[in-house]
């Protein structure tokens, strides 16, 4: 029986035509295609992230009854439906991550902090334009403010933190009692960040959901709603945008769930990084 060698060159027209006729076209071809699609895994940022598939459901955003410290921007409590499942990344976005963002791309690098940091740290030093860029280099985007807070309770309504109703250093690296420094202290050997992964996870696999860095989510700031709303998207404009889940740098109580940080979106400072989601039609398009 005659078999076709999978490498023979199908001819379409006349490049297939000159290929079959000259072997040393054929191969600078096949170096081209290769060259190309190379360049365009590096330039979309096809590196391995690690993803996380949260489900879709239904959670209560907002301030939890019994917690006497929230502000009124987390208020009305109100019940939201994310109606799709998405990816959301298991880590904060890591220095050796945006490092990789910044050589493929040529973006301008963030500044450094006045603190030692390793390549497993969280980036810091991000503005929201920052976060956004990385994050749809790396084929993302920014989670939605709701999408952050169902993803850090994991199904747990009720908690005042994600882990429980009292602050720890068991779970979340933050700072000092009084306002403004770094703090050690249990499970939290860093004064200033820590890499990524370092303590606990949430039931949803994701680590530093509170503590470590401030993560961007996609929204500008706006008021809450007064009734159940269905995958919201924040506010269409505003001044200020949104940054959630506390950093080394803030006291134990700025790590509540409901937590909302107000904050110019060219604010860059040593304490505020980002996170990536991304939707999984997307990924089941790409795939």
């Amino acid at each position: 029986m005659r078999t076709t060698n999978p490498l023979t060159p199908v001819t379409f027209g006349v490049v297939g035509e000159e290929a079959g006729r000259c072997p040393r076209l054929l191969t600078a071809l096949y170096f081209l295609i290769a060259l190309v699609l190379l360049t365009s895994l590096v330039v979309q940022g096809q590196q391995d992230l690690p993803w996380v598939r949260i489900p879709n459901g239904r959670f209560l955003m907002g301030c939890v009854p019994g917690d006497t410290q929230c502000l009124d921007n987390e208020r009305p409590r109100h019940e939201v439906t994310i109606s799709q499942s998405f990816d959301l990344m298991a880590t904060e976005v890591t220095v050796d991550q945006y490092g990789s963002f910044v050589r493929a791309t040529g973006y301008d690098p963030p500044l450094p902090p006045d603190f030692p940091q390793d390549g497993d740290h969280p980036v810091v030093f991000l503005s929201w334009e920052d976060a956004a860029a990385f994050c749809d280099w790396a084929g993302g985007r920014l989670p939605t403010e709701a999408e952050w807070e169902y993803a850090a309770r994991a199904g747990h309504n009720e908690r005042i933190y994600w882990w429980g109703n009292e602050p720890s250093d068991e779970w979340a690296n933050f700072g000092a009692e009084e306002c403004c420094e770094g703090a050690t202290g249990g499970a939290d050997m860093w004064v200033n960040t820590g890499p990524v992964g370092s303590l606990p996870a949430n039931d949803f696999g994701l680590w530093d959901m509170t503590g470590n860095v401030w993560e961007w989510v996609a929204d500008w700031h706006g008021d809450y709603p007064n009734g159940p709303i269905v995958d919201p998207k924040g506010a269409v404009s505003g001044f200020v945008r949104v940054a959630r889940g506390a950093s080394w740098l803030n006291f134990p109580a700025v790590t509540r769930v409901s937590v909302r940080l107000m904050f110019s979106p060219t604010g860059q400072t040593s304490n505020v990084g980002a996170r990536c989601a991304r939707d999984v039609t997307a990924v089941l398009v790409a795939e």
